[in-house]
This record gives structure tokens, sequence and C-alpha cells, in this order.
């Protein structure tokens, strides 16, 4: 579902910042497009726990090894916070990454690296995220580390070369977005996610959560494919609606 989170971030930070520009307030360009970027790496994020995903074969060895040791760390917490109820969990993969806590967490902890960073951080941020979202979005004959990695470095570069100065807190805005976004995609899978972890929910504190049995689809269907197309033609509009507010501005 790699694609698929990358376009539900990047549609819906579009939507809503048309939203915004429907309701009177307009949001500078810049923050347009670089929400829309965040966003769409940022989905990509909550699999951090999975060695196989895409966020692993993202930057090559390195980003390999640091999925493998997030899941570990996640399997270890489900063991430990786990009830009598929860179904035991071995490999880590939709535990914590996979919550609202973590997407506020997250974002919130890109707002103060934002804030006291400035545009360099902001840069890193830009690079992680761009990576991402082409390991993601481009054709698999096409992707790789190499190219996931020269996309962040070009995307960083010309953010820091163009970005106008200011402060950068609000990163964690489209981060939080991101995540969320993820959640929600997952959600509407046959398997469902631990969202509201830690709260105790029917004796369970890993309760997964599930969108209604007609919502519900498998990943890689043409449910999955058909959905994604909605979303693809939500951000387009979305996209349009906001260049016309912004050649009037």
């Amino acid at each position: 579902m790699g694609s698929s989170h990358a376009v539900s971030g990047a549609a819906g930070w579009l939507a809503g910042c048309a939203v915004l520009a429907a309701a009177g307030h307009p949001v500078a360009v810049p923050v347009i497009i670089v929400g829309a970027v965040v966003a769409a790496g940022s989905a990509l994020v909550p699999d951090c726990d999975h060695p196989s995903s895409s966020v692993a074969h993202t930057f090559g060895p390195v980003s390999k090894w640091a999925c493998r040791r997030i899941g570990r760390m996640c399997a270890v917490l489900h063991a430990r916070t786990r009830t009598a109820l929860d179904v035991r969990d071995l490999d880590g993969h939709r535990t914590l990454t996979h919550t609202v806590l973590f997407a506020l967490v997250t974002g919130g902890l890109i707002a103060l690296g934002g804030l006291l960073g400035g545009l360099v951080f902001a840069g890193v941020v830009m690079f992680a995220t761009t990576g991402l979202a082409v390991r993601a979005l481009w054709p698999r004959r096409k992707r790789g580390a190499l190219g996931a990695t020269l996309a962040g470095v070009l995307a960083a570069a010309a953010l820091l070369t163009f970005a106008p100065t200011g402060g950068w807190w609000w990163l964690g805005v489209p981060v939080a977005f991101g995540c969320l976004a993820h959640i929600g995609g997952d959600m509407l899978t046959n398997t469902g996610v631990p969202a509201l972890f830690p709260l105790m929910l029917r004796g369970r504190r890993w309760r997964r959560l599930r969108a209604p049995r007609p919502l519900r689809f498998g990943t890689g269907g043409r449910a999955e494919h058909l959905v994604r197309w909605l979303m693809l033609a939500a951000g387009g509009v979305a996209a349009g609606w906001l260049l016309q507010v912004a050649a009037q501005m």
C-alpha cells in the first residue's frame, strides 16, 4: 500500500489547503508545495516498523537497519504492555507506529525541531520525506535507494536555496497529518490497526480498529486501486482550485 499511502498524504494536504482557501484563509504557496511533499513522505513513516516495507528499502542498508531495530523495539513494547486478551505479536508491525499517539508525538518532535533548527532542519525533513515519497510512487523498475536519495538531495537543495526565511515549526503539521492518513488507510484494510493505544478497549490495550465491514478491502486488490484513483482525482481538483486562488492573489 506504499503508493496509496503517499497519495493519501499529498491529496489530503492539498484538500485541506483548498478548504482553508475556500473559507477565506488562503495558505501560502510554499506551504502548500512543501507540505504536500512532506505529507506524502510522512504517510510512509508508520511502516518503519517492518524490515520489508518501502521505508526500509528507501535509503539502503541504513534504513533497513533502522526498521529492523524499530520493529524489535515495538515488539518488546507490545509484549510488555499487552493484556491477556491481546493477541501476541512477534515482529512489532502495526503496533506502536500505527497509533494516533505516535503520529502526534512525531509531529510534535518535528515541530520542535523546526522551531529550533530552522531552515537546516527543514532541509533534512525535506530530504527524508521526498526520498520516501519517491520510493513509494515511482514504478518498481525505476525506484531504488540511489534514486530516492538523489531525489531527496535535490529537493532539500531546492528548499535551502529558494525557501523564504521564517519559522519551520509548522512542518510538524504535515508530518502528523501524513502519519494519521496512513493509520486511516490501514483501518480500511481487513487487518486494522491499534490506533487508540494505550487506551483500554474491551480489555485490550492493543485492540485493532477497522472500518465497517462493507468499507474494508484487501491490500493490492481492485478496491485499493479504486480508492487510490479517487484520492488522485480529489487531489487534482484541490490542486486546480489552489492554482486558481493563487492566480487571483
